[in-house]
């Protein structure tokens, strides 16, 4: 189905983009999550809830504090990040705001999502964006499907018209991998941006961790890099991110 024009007023539309394009916002993990999702309203499924939990609101104040800092470097760094975590604490949910994120705020930026299998990226994490996606303030601004998330038609001709950008790369891609064969994995480059999701990541091989470096080899300051797993094993490129035998 064609995606439809914005809900809103054309006043309306370019005040949302101004405070989504804001800096306040577009460098604050958190300020957007507090400000581009219900919390609190009646009627929605957030009614009962008054935002992101504790360990979640640190790892958003602590991508802030990354983003504040590269700005006046010349060698931009990239943010890093491989988080431990349980069951049912809400890590997909952190997975799908950091998408939206990042794609609302960097125009034209890739976004790649990769799991453990694809069990797990189709049926739970690309399911909880979706539950997201359809939550959040620009809910009109993508189109969803199995397994990625694009911008409508209306707004990628805006943003080629107005802004003068390309949006051909503009988008997350739920992405599969094979030990047999880690170079399918390659190709990942966006000087728009770039963020890297492992979801479940004890259970990506040391292959495709390594061809994943290849993704940040550019100089440009929007690149990030974020792995959160259940830790089942007690080896691997994950293991290793908390154990001081490899860089992460």
């Amino acid at each position: 189905m064609p995606a439809q024009r914005p809900r809103y007023a054309p006043a309306e539309e370019e005040m949302l983009m101004a405070q989504l394009w804001s800096h306040h916002i577009s460098d604050d993990p958190l300020a957007f999550v507090m400000f581009a999702f219900p919390w609190g309203e009646q009627n929605t499924p957030l009614a009962n809830h008054r935002g992101p939990r504790k360990w979640q609101r640190e790892i958003l104040r602590e991508m802030a504090e990354h983003i504040r800092a590269n700005k006046p470097r010349e060698a931009y760094e990239v943010f890093r990040l491989a988080t431990a975590s349980g069951r049912g604490i809400g890590k997909s949910a952190l997975v799908s705001w950091l998408v939206l994120w990042m794609l609302t705020t960097r125009i034209g930026s890739s976004v790649m999502v990769s799991a453990n299998s694809e069990q797990q990226l189709r049926s739970i994490t690309w399911g909880e964006l979706t539950k997201w996606a359809a939550m959040v303030i620009n809910a009109h601004w993508w189109e969803i499907s199995a397994t990625k998330l694009t911008p409508a038609a209306w707004l990628t001709s805006l943003v080629e018209r107005d802004l003068k950008k390309g949006s051909r790369y503009w988008g997350a891609e739920g992405r599969l991998w094979s030990e047999e064969n880690p170079d399918s994995y390659a190709g990942l480059h966006n000087s728009d941006g770039v963020l890297l999701i492992f979801d479940e990541a004890s259970g990506i091989p040391d292959a495709i961790w390594d061809v994943a470096q290849g993704f940040f080899t550019e100089n440009t300051p929007h690149r990030f890099w974020c792995a959160f797993s259940n830790p089942r094993r007690a080896q691997g490129y994950f293991y290793e991110c908390f154990n001081a035998k490899r860089a992460f």
